[in-house]
């Protein structure tokens, strides 16, 4: 394998290593995306540097894609995402500066014009940057079809000024259980130097444990990726860190 260049993406979009956690998806679900949504408009971060890494990450999944398939011509990653299924994208965000199709903060709540309008909604690192992450996240289960998956990718670690905030495996693990509206597809740690080699990220309410991951030497990416199953009409999800919750039910007890 060759070593893929490092390199911290300074909008939302997709590099090396997020493109591994795609392409990677793609080969497990096996399903196409179907009608997306970016929040955000999504860039296409893979230099001429970095195709022979890129390459390698589609021989990876013995993918049929070629370097030129996904590349494109307009700096995002509209080719990428038709290649992986989606048959339309559209894209959010609070500016109209990159050419978004809907504007909206996601720090306030959705219209319902767009209630469960969407097969696949991406995050490429837009949340990271939204105060009210409880509120962008009831808007994501709002605009979900149900069956549509959410795919996330944020700061984890060693991004510290990047956004408001570096999220950790437990956040999601606890939102998605708590909403009881998703199943976890996969959960992942994924550092930003040489090739891409992730790792899961257990469940620390199944483990029983924290599950720290210390200092890392290179920054790290949290991948996240949930299917919608239910559309409750439960709102303001609450969840609470799994070991004090258990703790606490201990300590409750006659």
């Amino acid at each position: 394998m060759r070593q893929a260049v490092r390199e911290r993406v300074a909008g939302m979009g997709v590099d090396v290593y997020v493109l591994d956690f795609l392409v990677g998806l793609s080969s497990l679900l096996k399903r196409s995306l179907g009608d997306t949504l970016w929040l955000g408009r999504q860039g296409f971060h893979i230099g001429p540097e970095q195709r022979r890494s890129a390459e390698d990450v589609l021989q990876r999944y013995n993918s049929h894609l070629s370097f030129d398939d996904i590349a494109g011509k307009t700096h995002f990653c509209e080719s990428l995402f038709v290649s992986l299924g989606s048959s339309s994208i559209k894209s959010m965000d609070i500016s109209s500066f990159e050419g978004a199709d809907i504007i909206h903060d996601l720090n306030t709540p959705i219209s319902e014009d767009n209630y469960n309008t969407f097969d696949t909604i991406f995050d490429g690192g837009t949340l990271e940057h939204v105060f009210h992450l409880p509120n962008a996240l009831e808007n994501v289960r709002k605009m979900l079809r149900v069956g549509g998956l959410f795919i996330s990718v944020n700061a984890a670690n060693n991004q510290l000024g990047h956004g408001f905030y570096q999220f950790s495996p437990e956040l999601f693990w606890s939102y998605f259980r708590e909403s009881g509206d998703f199943a976890v597809e996969r959960i992942m740690l994924m550092p930003c130097a040489g090739m891409p080699n992730g790792m899961d990220a257990p469940d620390p309410a199944v483990t029983g444990r924290r599950e720290e991951i210390g200092s890392t030497p290179y920054p790290t990416y949290l991948f996240v990726a949930a299917r919608k199953i239910g559309a409750s009409e439960t709102t303001g999800t609450t969840p609470q860190q799994s070991d004090y919750a258990a703790m606490w039910k201990w300590h409750e007890k006659p």
